[in-house]
Formats: structure tokens, sequence, C-alpha cells
């Protein structure tokens, strides 16, 4: 049997981050669910992830410390930014690191589960 895919998700909302990880777990991935940025970083050394979903403001705040964490993958994962209207400002500055997909909250889950498989397929063919 094939191995799950890890994907790891940082949200600070509790709401949002355990809807979002029972979804995943639903579809059958395995899942490691964080709240902070701190959390972040200790989990991208711990979990072998094939996916990220994280919260913009997670992210910007130290988007180099995590993107360098990253760098230490052979296939460093792709992340999926989440956000609301407000927050857009916050991706493009992340767009300079080279992260480039989002989705606005709030969000339908089937088009988080389309991604989420888009993304993972991505992944998988450029091995």
């Amino acid at each position: 049997m094939p191995e799950k895919e890890m994907i790891l998700i940082a949200e600070p909302e509790e709401a949002i981050r355990e809807s979002i990880e029972m979804i995943l777990l639903d579809e059958g991935f395995d899942c490691h669910a964080v709240e902070d940025t701190e959390a972040l970083l200790r989990a991208i050394h711990i979990h072998d992830s094939d996916l990220i979903i994280a919260d913009v403001h997670l992210l910007h705040q130290e988007a180099q410390e995590i993107l360098s964490a990253l760098g230490e993958y052979t296939n460093p994962p792709p992340i999926l930014v989440t956000l609301t209207y407000e927050r857009i400002r916050d991706m493009l500055e992340l767009i300079k690191f080279g992260i480039g997909e989002y989705l606005l909250k709030p969000f339908q889950f089937e088009e988080m589960l389309e991604r989420v498989h888009k993304l993972l397929d991505e992944r998988a063919n450029s091995n």
C-alpha cells in the first residue's frame, strides 16, 4: 500500500485549522496541524511534508526562515497560502519569495481539495 501524503497545516484560528485537518484526514491524507510560526518551523524540521497549507500571517512573519528550512528538503513541498482579502498585500510580499498559490478565505473545501491534489500531482511529476 502506498504511503499517505503528509500535509502540514499552519492556521492560527482553531476552528479553521481543525476543519481543514478533518477534511484532509477524511480524504486519506496524513496531517499535522500547528497554530503559530514557531510550531511551523519545528514541524518543518520534524515532518517530511508533501504540502504545506498556511495562513498568510504565519508565513509573512518569518518567510525567509521558513523558506530556508524548506531548502533542506531534496524536493521542497509546495505551499498553499490561505488569506483574507485584507491580507492581499502580505501575499504580494510572499510572491517575491516564489510563493504564488493561494486561496481567499472563506473558501469552499472542494476548492481547497482541488488545489491540494493539483499541487501534490505537480510535485510528484517534478521528481
